[in-house]
């Protein structure tokens, strides 16, 4: 099986291919099919992964060779996959979470007139993510790259009529083109300085390869910071998160798959994967640990000051993929990946239940416009306290074996001011979190618009999600043998630990603590109605509004390049106006004007032209006989 895996990101792209031609033939089943196409994908991923545990340890990494791509001089690059405990363990999650997105997506969509287009564009997405995440080589893994740029702007911008969802698919695309223009180049400085661009060739352990001749006067760090560049773009981490919050334009469905399942953890795979490039460099590791610190404390605090549902969980998933970048720059990676893989399921459950709010209010976003709505809709609120309280690390949901094991890691490695700052990012993760579910399901009704469930379609698959939000992390634990950590040792290696001032149990149990000190905080500010929380943007406007505005970096971003681009604009259309187009109309009217003589010369006689002729033979001839 293990050569069959070229069917997991083909599955889907055949969907993308039959549904973008013949959608709208197809109506409603357009979704049937996209959602079957990966769900078999999945099945696949399935049995490839069976037949990879069934090897040796030292031998899970199995080279797929298709076809050859590019040949010039000594540049060459293969189509070919790699099946190994990393590749797989991503491709297992972008399809079993983009399947069950998909099916959501059915009783959501189906009364959108171009839903054929939507599901070609979605599963042009999970195929284009399954190249990024199953690549052999740097190139391919960048065609992947970019093909999920893609169509995030197409699928963001789905809605194009809307002008706030055209405005933010651009966004997206431009802001993300900073980090994968700087990527592209750490892609050429590779090949550069290593002759290839395969994985094999490039992302040798000297460790574990001590006959390995690596390159000498080698820019490892500057390699390895131009990558962070693009892992930064497409996670949407300091400072290029800007694209994120606005991307919530799109369809839901849409937002979980692009948080939940894709394009976020592009970058935290990309790290990992380069984990060998990153640890020669050293600066680079640190880079990661701060970007992610930071990026997980900063949008903590921005998730608090959101009353939009879907921007509130837009910050929280750039605030947990901060945790995953602070894991890899701990080199904590199987920390890093068992976040990612719970986070894809409790924020792809959280985004969808959201959904569902969104349905049964008829689109209405604002929470402040909700509450109480666990009487009408008590399924929903069923899935959204799962998915809540899985984040905010409350064991034993799969939160708690992720994130919390994260924040122990960095005291146990002698990172005391990390594992402090990191518990300060627990506590805002699971006050953040349980927000949107106090404002949203508890408390009094505050609009009189009635509310209703979604149809059962849409909720077997939050029923899904919501079973792995409570089991994945028991099952894929940190500690037990032949669990996650251990089926990803032979790529990423053995997470070192060190001795922390206090056992790794008592840290744990410290991020508990925190965790339910934030939710009982949260619901006492937000659902027990002893805190007027409605005046606080009156009584303190100016913290209120640096929370709501996320600190105005956007403001700060307009005013240091959309307004000086603007003025710029305007400077080249008067330069274009009154110099370029002046130049070419004068050269337009210059030949009218020459062309007014065409009739004096041109008269349509014979005998003039016969006449004409004979003078400038005779010319022609005095001319030469003047020379000789």
């Amino acid at each position: 099986m293990l050569d069959l895996v070229w069917l997991i990101p083909t599955l889907p792209l055949a969907g993308a291919a039959v549904n973008l031609f013949g959608g709208r033939r197809l109506g409603t089943r357009a979704g049937w099919l996209g959602s079957a196409l990966v769900a078999g994908g999945f099945a696949v991923a399935v049995a490839v992964l069976l037949d990879l545990l069934s090897l040796p340890v030292e031998e899970r990494e199995h080279v797929v060779h298709l076809f050859d791509w590019i040949a010039a001089g000594s540049f060459s690059v293969d189509v070919a996959f790699l099946v190994d405990p990393l590749s797989m363990t991503m491709a297992l999650v972008v399809t079993g979470v983009g399947a069950s997105i998909h099916v959501y997506a059915i009783g959501y969509m189906e009364h959108d007139a171009r839903v054929g287009t939507f599901f070609a564009y979605l599963n042009l997405f999970v195929a284009f993510m399954l190249v990024l995440v199953l690549a052999d080589n740097y190139l391919l893994l960048y065609l992947g790259w970019e093909g999920v740029g893609l169509c995030s702007y197409l699928l963001i911008g789905f809605w194009y009529e809307r002008p706030l969802a055209s405005s933010a698919a651009k966004k997206a695309f431009v802001t993300t083109r900073i980090g994968d223009a700087a990527m592209l180049i750490g892609i050429v400085l590779i090949f550069l300085h290593f002759g290839s661009l395969d994985f094999a060739d490039v992302l040798v352990d000297p460790e574990a390869a001590p006959g390995f001749a690596r390159p000498t006067g080698y820019p490892y760090t500057v390699i390895a910071l131009l990558l962070l560049a693009g892992a930064v773009g497409k996670s949407a981490q300091l400072p290029l998160h800007v694209w994120l919050p606005d991307a919530m334009e799109g369809p839901t469905p849409v937002s979980a798959l692009i948080h939940a399942a894709t394009m976020v953890t592009a970058g935290v795979y990309l790290i990992v994967r380069s984990h060998v490039l990153f640890e020669l460099s050293g600066i680079a590791l640190t880079a990661v640990l701060v970007i992610g610190l930071l990026g997980a404390i900063y949008a903590a605090l921005a998730s608090i000051g959101q009353f939009d549902i879907k921007r509130a969980l837009a910050y929280s998933t750039m605030s947990q993929i901060g945790f995953m970048f602070f894991a890899a720059g701990m080199r904590f990676y199987a920390g890093a990946m068992l976040l990612l893989v719970c986070h894809a399921f409790y924020k792809a459950l959280l985004f969808l239940t959201a959904g569902n709010v969104l349905h049964g209010l008829h689109d209405e976003t604002d929470m402040r416009r909700m509450g109480g709505l666990r009487a009408q809709m008590p399924v929903s609120a069923i899935w959204f306290a799962i998915g809540a309280l899985s984040l905010a690390g409350i064991p034993p949901l799969a939160g708690f074996f992720a994130k919390d094991h994260i924040v122990a890691f960095a005291s146990t490695s002698a990172r005391d001011l990390a594992w402090v700052l990191a518990s300060v990012g627990a506590f805002l993760s699971a006050l953040y979190i349980s927000r949107p579910l106090f404002l949203t399901f508890f408390g009094a009704r505050r609009a009189e618009a009635p509310a209703h469930e979604a149809p059962r379609l849409m909720h077997a698959p939050l029923a899904v999600l919501a079973t792995l939000s409570v089991v994945a992390g028991a099952v894929l634990g940190l500690t037990a043998e032949g669990r996650l950590a251990t089926f990803l040792e032979p790529v990423v290696g053995a997470a070192e630990h060190g001795a922390g001032a206090v056992s790794e149990g008592l840290l744990v149990a410290i991020s508990v603590v925190l965790a339910v000190a934030a939710v009982a905080l949260a619901f006492w500010v937000w659902a027990s109605g002893r805190v007027d929380w409605q005046a606080f943007p009156e009584r303190q406007p100016e913290l209120a509004g640096w929370l709501s505005n996320a600190f105005y970096l956007n403001a700060l971003y307009a005013w240091l390049v959309q307004h000086p681009g603007k003025g710029l604009g305007r400077t080249l259309t008067v330069v274009d106006d009154r110099v370029i187009d002046r130049a070419v109309n004068e050269v337009g009217e210059d030949v009218g004007k020459a062309s007014e003589l065409a009739p004096v010369i041109q008269r349509g006689f014979v005998r003039g032209y016969a006449l004409a002729f004979l003078l400038g033979a005779v010319a022609l001839l005095l001319i030469l006989g003047l020379r000789s």
